[in-house]
C-alpha cells in the first residue's frame, strides 16, 4: 500500500534526507517507507558507512544514478560516510571497498631498507667503475706516454741500443744497420724531446703519440706509435727515417761507425733522427769538402756530395788493365789481337791469314777517367804502345816477316765495388 502523502508519479523517488547512491529504487527493496526524515537522524553516528554498507559491488555507479536536483541534503544534516582527516565531505560520494580502514596506514609494498640497499649498490659500482677507468688511464695513456718519453730520452743520449729495446728492434737486419750506439753516438743528437699528445684506440691498446723535438736549433715535430701485450708498452712504430735514394750513377757513401757504406741497393735504411756526418763509401774515392746529412723530419737530404776517384782506385784499375792488355798480348792471330783492343800496323808484303804474331807490350795504356761520363763506373785509357812481329810467307808464297806497331784501340770497361774490391769489366 502507498502513502497517501506522495504523489504517485513520485513513488520511484528516494525520500527526502536519504542519500540517493545508497540505495537503489528496485521493486524488491522499497526504502522510502521506512527511512524517517533526515533531520531526525544523524547519520555519521549511527551508519557508519566503510563496515555496514560495502556498496560498491552490488550497486551501480553514482554517475549512472544522480541524486534528484529537488532534494538538496539539509545543510545540518551530515555526510553519510566518514571522511579522511582534511577532506571535504562529497554528497553522494561511495567509499573504496580497498581501502584499508581508517585511521590504519597504508604500509609500502617495499620496505625502505630495500630501497637504501638498491642505492647503496649502484652508488658502490659506480664508484668501482671510475675506479677501473682511472686505473686503465693510469696504466694506459700515462703507461704509453712514459715509455714513450724514455724511449725519446735513449735517442737524444745516443743509447741506440736502450732505444732499440723498447722498439724491439733488430740491429742486425738490413734496414737497421745504421741503429747502433757507434752510428748514433758519433752524430749531433736530438735536444728537448716531449711528448706532446697521446690518442689511445677505443678497440685496442694501439696508442699514436705525438712529439716535438729540437734538433740543429731547429724544432721537429713527428709522431710515434705504442703498443701493449702480455710483456707491457712497447714502440710499434719509432722515430726513425728512411734515408735518402742513393743513384746509381754514384758509388753511395758511409756513415761514421756503420758497419758498410750506403748504395743505390740500400733503399729502405733507416735512422735516428741527428745530423749525421758523410765520408767516402770506401778507400777508393775521395770526398769533396765535409758534407752533412740531416735526418728528420720532412727534412732529410744530402747536399754538395762530390765524389772523386782516390788514388787507390786508379792504381786498381791500372793494375787490371795492365793485366787485360797482357792477356790480349799472349795471342798470336791477328784479328783476335785486334779483337781484344790492340790495333796494329797492316803488314805490306805478308798474308795476313797465313801468318803469326808476337805481340810486346812496351808500354801500357793508362788509365784516365772519362771527363763526358755522369757515372763514375766508366774511363777511358791512353793509347800506349805495342810492337809486334809478324811471322809468315809473303804474298810469293816464300818465307817471310815483318815488324808491326801498335796501340790500345776502342775499349771501354765497367767499375764495380764489390765487397771492398774493384771489379773492371772490359767491353
Amino acid at each position: 500500500m502507498s502513502d497517501p502523502t506522495v504523489p504517485a508519479d513520485d513513488h520511484d523517488k528516494a525520500p527526502e534526507g536519504t542519500p540517493a547512491a545508497s540505495e537503489p529504487t528496485t521493486p524488491e527493496q522499497p526504502a522510502a517507507p521506512e527511512q524517517p526524515a533526515a533531520p531526525e537522524q544523524p547519520a555519521a553516528p549511527e551508519q557508519p558507512a566503510a563496515p555496514e554498507q560495502p556498496a560498491a559491488p552490488e550497486q551501480p555507479a553514482a554517475p549512472e544514478q544522480p541524486a534528484p536536483p529537488t532534494q538538496p541534503v539539509a545543510p545540518e544534516q551530515q555526510a553519510a560516510y566518514a571522511t579522511a582527516p582534511g577532506q571535504h565531505p562529497y554528497p553522494g560520494a561511495q567509499p573504496n571497498p580497498y581501502a584499508p580502514p581508517v585511521g590504519e596506514k597504508k604500509k609500502p609494498a617495499v620496505p625502505r631498507w630495500v630501497w637504501w640497499v638498491i642505492g647503496g649498490a649502484v652508488a658502490f659500482a659506480a664508484v668501482v667503475i671510475v675506479a677501473i677507468v682511472l686505473i686503465a688511464n693510469l696504466l694506459g695513456g700515462s703507461g704509453a706516454k712514459s715509455v714513450a718519453q724514455d724511449y725519446l730520452n735513449d735517442i737524444a743520449k745516443g743509447n741506440a741500443s736502450a732505444a732499440n729495446k723498447l722498439a724491439r728492434v733488430d740491429s742486425s737486419e738490413d734496414e737497421n744497420f745504421l741503429l747502433t750506439n757507434a752510428v748514433l753516438g758519433k752524430a749531433q743528437h736530438i735536444t728537448a724531446p716531449v711528448v706532446s699528445r697521446t690518442l689511445t684506440s677505443r678497440s685496442s691498446d694501439l696508442t699514436q703519440v705525438s712529439v716535438t723535438y729540437k734538433l740543429a736549433g731547429k724544432t721537429y715535430r713527428g709522431t710515434i706509435e705504442l703498443d701493449k701485450d702480455d710483456k707491457g708498452w712497447y714502440v710499434s712504430r719509432g722515430l726513425t727515417y728512411q734515408l735518402p735514394f742513393v743513384s746509381s750513377s754514384i758509388p753511395g757513401y758511409s756513415v761514421p761507425g756503420a758497419d758498410h757504406s750506403l748504395t743505390s741497393k740500400d733503399s729502405e735504411v733507416v735512422a735516428y733522427p741527428g745530423v749525421y756526418s758523410i765520408e767516402a763509401p770506401n778507400k777508393y774515392y775521395e770526398l769533396a769538402g765535409s758534407p752533412k746529412l740531416t735526418v728528420a723530419a720532412d727534412s732529410y737530404q744530402v747536399k754538395d756530395l762530390k765524389l772523386t776517384p782516390s788514388q787507390a782506385y786508379l792504381d786498381e784499375v791500372q793494375k787490371q788493365v795492365d793485366a787485360h792488355y797482357a792477356e790480349c798480348a799472349t795471342k798470336t792471330s791477328y784479328y783476335d789481337v785486334e779483337d781484344c783492343g790492340i790495333d796494329l800496323s797492316y803488314p805490306s808484303n805478308m798474308a795476313v791469314s797465313k801468318s803469326t804474331v808476337a805481340v810486346k807490350v812496351d808500354e801500357s795504356p793508362k788509365v784516365e777517367i772519362s771527363d763526358d761520363s755522369d757515372s763514375y763506373y766508366q774511363f777511358k785509357i791512353g793509347p800506349g804502345k805495342f810492337s809486334a812481329v809478324m811471322t809468315g810467307s809473303d804474298f810469293s808464297g816464300n818465307p817471310a816477316s815483318e815488324n808491326l806497331t801498335g796501340e790500345a784501340g776502342y775499349i771501354s770497361a765497367d767499375i764495380k765495388i764489390d765487397d771492398d774490391k774493384v771489379v773492371v769489366t772490359f767491353n
